[in-house]
């Protein structure tokens, strides 16, 4: 474990990553737990998560520790009490801790990420910058992406490039990991990156940083989200149309119309958008290198679903016979 942090810049994130040999899990637990207690109490200290390994996903333990500041982060690195606290766990951990320090402000997101950890090649760090960008642009464009944030290293602190990589979903960030995009960008780099290290942490962590997306990346055009909107918007209304409207028809107008909308945004909110942008993701966020006719082809998807729904709601408003009361002024 390296033990100096540089002073001078406020705030100072430690995310030590350790695996717990097998069968020593509770007595880890137990250790961490008075470690907890410990460093509670140390200057400067503003809270702490302790997320457990969760195989085969997150084969570590992860404890995420903030600070008000580098000198308060430093001064616990170097503490005694951390220092006896160290030697008490030796025989339970397997393998090297693996110990990054970020700075970044804390937001909130939930999901998967990873935590990459690299060591560049001396002279190598502007290649590797540049090629940074062009991975990143890579992943922005692949469903359920998030964010990440790029950590440089810190002298005396640790001398690996960090990246924490936050996608909405394992499913996501497991299709990102093993796409043949990564993989031949990954080879592009042979040369520049001598080493990297992946770790997962499954749930929790996002909340701690301020995962923004890469330079130069455009969010979805607005009117594909319009479109979405508009594929999940329409059959909730009709439903509404068909099955509320009803019930609401002794009401005064503008209470009836509030009842309403608010179904629709809960129901439209969650799942149905959620489920459409998965299901669209493709057309939302075109992977690298996708066909120029791609979002051609997801407007006509968009249209021939609008056009089954209004076919299906024609017949079922003609032919079956639904006393159906449209809500109005």
């Amino acid at each position: 474990m390296q033990d100096e942090v540089p002073r001078g810049v406020n705030g100072a994130t430690l995310v030590t990553q350790t695996k717990v040999r097998s069968g020593r899990e509770e007595a880890f637990a137990a250790w961490q737990q008075r470690m907890s207690a410990l460093v509670s109490g140390a200057p400067g200290f503003v809270s702490q998560e302790v997320i457990a390994a969760n195989p085969p996903l997150q084969a570590d333990w992860t404890i995420i520790q903030r600070f008000g500041s580098r000198e308060d982060a430093s001064d616990w690195l170097n503490s005694e009490a951390r220092a006896a606290m160290l030697e008490e766990v030796g025989d339970l951990l397997e393998g090297d801790d693996a110990i990054s320090v970020v700075e970044q402000a804390a937001r909130t997101h939930k999901g998967s990420t990873a935590v990459v950890r690299a060591t560049v090649a001396p002279g190598r760090e502007d290649a590797y910058r540049a090629w940074q960008q062009e991975i990143q642009r890579a992943q922005a464009k692949m469903p359920g992406f998030v964010g990440c944030a790029v950590q440089e290293p810190i002298p005396g602190v640790q001398d690996k490039w960090v990246t924490l990589l936050a996608f909405d979903s394992a499913e996501h960030l497991d299709a990102w990991l093993g796409s043949d995009t990564r993989a031949g960008l990954i080879r592009k780099a042979e040369g520049i990156v001598g080493a990297d290290d992946v770790r997962r942490v499954e749930s929790g962590f996002e909340g701690w940083f301020d995962f923004e997306r890469p330079a130069g990346v455009p969010a979805p055009p607005a009117w594909k989200l319009n479109y979405l909107i508009l594929t999940g918007l329409y059959p909730i209304v009709m439903l509404e149309v068909l099955f509320l409207n009803n019930k609401l028809a002794w009401m005064n107008l503008a209470v009836a119309s509030l009842i309403g909308n608010i179904f629709s945004v809960a129901i439209l909110g969650w799942p149905i958008v959620a489920v459409l942008g998965k299901v669209m993701g493709w057309w939302i966020h075109p992977a690298p290198g996708a066909s120029k006719w791609n979002d051609l082809k997801g407007a006509l998807v968009i249209v021939g679903v609008l056009a089954v729904m209004v076919a299906c709601f024609y017949l079922i408003v003609n032919y079956v016979g639904f006393d159906v009361k449209v809500l109005k002024i």
